[in-house]
């Protein structure tokens, strides 16, 4: 998955994240389509790790600008159903029912690219709209 100017939110600290989580997601294809090994486990982890290190900045984020309580209860359900499903597909790939981490590479492909252009773009603006010195 490449950088592109649609998935820019307008916030330097989320889109550098934003950056930062794809640059994971490819090197854990990367290393997927390579010999398996002790490297799949590791970019697993240090993704999954990424991921927990964002969402409590996105949902600190929301708190201290004042996001509207229904959309912060709605954010946190995508990021909850993001850990769920990443969770049993990571399983999956560790009990040996996914032979290739490929399933996990393009559900987070797909996940994030609708996350960020749509619920993440929505908080960025609102605080751009509503504290612009943030």
């Amino acid at each position: 998955m490449r950088w592109t100017s649609d998935l820019m939110t307008g916030n330097a600290v989320v889109d550098g994240e934003h950056k930062r989580l794809i640059a994971l997601i490819d090197e854990l294809e990367l290393v997927g389509n390579g010999p398996e090994g002790r490297e799949i486990e590791v970019a697993l982890d240090e993704l999954t790790d990424y991921v927990f290190v964002h969402f409590q900045m996105e949902e600190k984020l929301m708190r201290r600008e004042h996001y509207p309580a229904g959309g912060i209860v709605a954010h946190l359900a995508e990021h909850r159903q993001l850990d769920q499903e990443t969770q049993k597909l990571v399983l999956q790939y560790q009990d040996g029912t996914l032979n290739t981490v490929q399933p996990i590479v393009n559900f987070l492909y797909e996940w994030f690219r609708h996350h960020i252009a749509q619920v993440d773009r929505a908080m960025a603006e609102y605080i751009r709209d509503n504290h612009p010195q943030s």
